[in-house]
Formats: structure tokens, C-alpha cells, sequence
């Protein structure tokens, strides 16, 4: 397939090394009205970097990703800002923008992205695991500032782990809530590290 051909060649195979600082959770919450006002979160946008292992290959990427309550856009790039994917998402399905300006689609966004690139990513699921929230979880731990410390989902019968490290406070409104800074998710031999250097929040 031409498309992942292009995504292999532009990629060279970097770890995520975590050689980035960022200032860590002080805040502790109630756990049910932290889990309200997360809720109330309808936009966002997320900067940051995905390193992604398995035994198949290795890859560091950046990201930005713009997300919002009808509208899902994320963009990879590579450590020389080149563009390793455009990923559009809608209630009418997803698609992705190729180097060559071609546009590909499919009702499902985690299948699109296996397809064209042979990343495992639950794009789906992402953005609420990313802000700290279990929901649908089959089990889950709090922290002792009681927010999310692990989680588990089974997704299409393959179980995967969600472990948090760090949070930092993060404006949203007039208020500061703490949202996660470092997270891993872990899928058999499959895992991701997420590093979020900075969110931007609206309600």
C-alpha cells in the first residue's frame, strides 16, 4: 500500500525518552465533582508526544490534536515537522488527508489509522482517557489526590491497561483542575507512551 510505504519511509525509529519537564499536580479533588466538571469540558486541544513500541517497530511522533463534542483533528508529525498523518474525525466517519492529496475514509478511525500506517492507536477512546475519565472502564484506581491512576478496557476482546504518572493543574475557566501529563497504555506487547506538554481547554 502506497500510503504506509510513505509513512515507513518518512519515520525513522526514535524511543520516547521522557526528557521532557513538566510542572506536576498540587491540587487534590473530590473525585465525583472533578469527574463533573471534566465533563464540562467540550473542546480542547492537546500538544504533545507519542512513543509508540512493539516488537514490529518502534516510533516517536508529535502531535496536535484538536478535539471537540462534533469535530476530531489530529495531526503526527515527525521529529523534522514533516507530516506522518492527518487524521479528520466526524459523526460521519474518518478520514485522512495522504502526502499526495488524496483523501481515504472509513466509518471507523482506529481501523483507518491501523491500516495505513500498522499503529495500534484507540483513537476513539483517546480523548477521554486522556483527560483522565473511565468511562465505560471495566476497572479502575485513584490516585491519592483522587484522580484516575490506572484503568482497564477490553476493546474488539484485546485488553488494555491505562496507567497515569503525572497530572498537571491546567486553567479551565476560573478554576485550575488537574489533567494528565504522562500516561502509558499497554496492550499485550503493544504500549504507548503520551507525554501532553500543553492543553488548552474550553468549555
Amino acid at each position: 500500500m502506497r500510503y504506509r510505504t510513505y509513512f515507513w519511509l518518512i519515520l525513522l525509529p526514535f524511543l520516547l525518552t521522557g526528557c521532557i519537564t513538566l510542572s506536576e499536580q498540587h491540587t487534590s479533588v473530590e473525585w465525583q465533582s472533578h469527574q463533573a466538571k471534566l465533563a464540562q469540558i467540550h473542546a480542547f486541544q492537546a500538544t504533545g508526544k507519542l512513543g509508540y513500541i512493539a516488537p514490529d517497530q518502534r516510533q516517536n511522533l508529535s502531535f496536535l490534536w484538536k478535539h471537540s463534542d462534533t469535530h476530531s483533528n489530529l495531526r503526527f508529525t515527525t521529529f523534522l515537522g514533516q507530516t506522518a498523518l492527518n487524521l479528520t474525525i466526524t459523526p460521519d466517519g474518518a478520514q485522512v488527508e495522504t502526502y499526495d492529496d488524496q483523501i481515504l475514509s472509513a466509518e471507523n478511525a482506529t481501523a483507518l489509522v491501523y491500516q495505513l500506517t500498522g499503529l495500534v492507536i484507540p483513537i476513539e477512546q483517546l480523548p477521554g482517557w486522556m483527560l483522565g475519565m473511565p468511562d465505560g472502564a471495566d476497572a479502575y484506581t485513584l490516585t491519592e489526590q483522587n484522580t484516575l491512576q490506572t484503568l482497564d478496557k477490553t476493546l474488539a476482546s484485546q485488553p488494555w491497561h491505562i496507567a497515569y504518572s503525572q497530572y498537571r493543574d491546567t486553567p479551565f475557566g476560573s478554576n485550575v483542575i488537574p489533567l494528565p501529563a504522562k500516561l502509558s497504555l499497554t496492550q499485550n506487547k503493544i504500549k504507548l507512551n503520551i507525554v501532553v506538554t500543553k492543553w488548552t481547554l474550553q468549555p
